[in-house]
């Protein structure tokens, strides 16, 4: 987006405003998505509420002067306003294709700077889904019946094999089992490894799989989402900078 509306030779203070509302759209999705989860009854709307004030209370920590106050004020009534900020832009988009500063709306250009909104705001959507959304609570209390029972089966195999094994080495079997002892004992290395070493893989793979699956929840598996936004705005100041230095007139669309 700061890229095509420098190409068009946009007006400083709409291309800050258009940057400025990106950011302030990632800033809120990423404090929403570390807020403390809704609960449900008659207080959930006034416990949204409050949810929606303390994350702007932190933006106002980590970003001062990112949001103006009657911007804060519109924002407030919505829970979802880091992706009702895009619907800002494009309103935005069209006024700037009005009155001359970009190309018009039946342009190829106009379109695709709508296209990038609409990208910005569905990537916006499908993150907030992959936190909404979480695996059936039947298919995950099968899933944990399945692990338990394949575990108890492991163990008692495992402890059959560990008993005829001991038996034979301390010459308490019959001669069958005590010529075989070679063979117990090797038997008896492929069921540990079986048994054993196997179950344990099992599990640190679900529980890897669960951290990925759920990017927002699990420290160990937590998306780290603030260094990412703190580089676009480093990104986006470098670019502004690079674009007011050249050698150059700078661009400037004609209606």
């Amino acid at each position: 987006m700061q890229m095509q509306m420098i190409a068009l030779g946009v007006d400083h203070e709409r291309c800050e405003m258009l940057t400025r509302y990106g950011i302030l759209s990632a800033w809120l999705l990423h404090l929403s998505l570390n807020s403390p989860r809704q609960t449900t009854g008659s207080e959930e709307e006034e416990f949204r509420y409050s949810a929606r004030e303390r994350t702007f209370e932190w933006l106002e920590k980590a970003r001062p002067h990112l949001v103006q106050t009657r911007e804060k004020q519109r924002l407030l009534r919505h829970p979802e306003s880091y992706a009702l900020l895009w619907t800002w832009v494009a309103s935005l988009i069209g006024r700037m294709s009005q009155d001359g500063e970009i190309p018009p709306m039946a342009s190829p250009t106009y379109g695709r700077i709508i296209e990038i909104v609409e990208m910005a705001y569905g990537s916006i959507r499908e993150v907030r889904t992959l936190d909404l959304v979480k695996a059936p609570f039947v298919y995950v209390h099968t899933l944990a019946v399945l692990v338990h029972v394949n575990h108890i089966l492991n163990a008692i195999s495992f402890g059959l094999m560990m008993g005829m094994t001991t038996k034979a080495a301390m010459g308490k079997a019959e001669n069958n089992l005590q010529n075989n002892l070679p063979q117990l004992l090797s038997s008896l290395f492929m069921q540990f490894c079986m048994n054993m070493v196997a179950p344990f893989l099992y599990l640190a793979l679900l529980d890897v799989c669960v951290c990925i699956s759920q990017p927002f929840t699990y420290v160990e598996g937590k998306i780290p989402a603030l260094k990412f936004i703190r580089n676009l705005e480093e990104d986006i100041i470098n670019a502004a900078v690079m674009a007011d230095n050249t050698k150059w007139e700078k661009p400037r669309f004609k209606k």
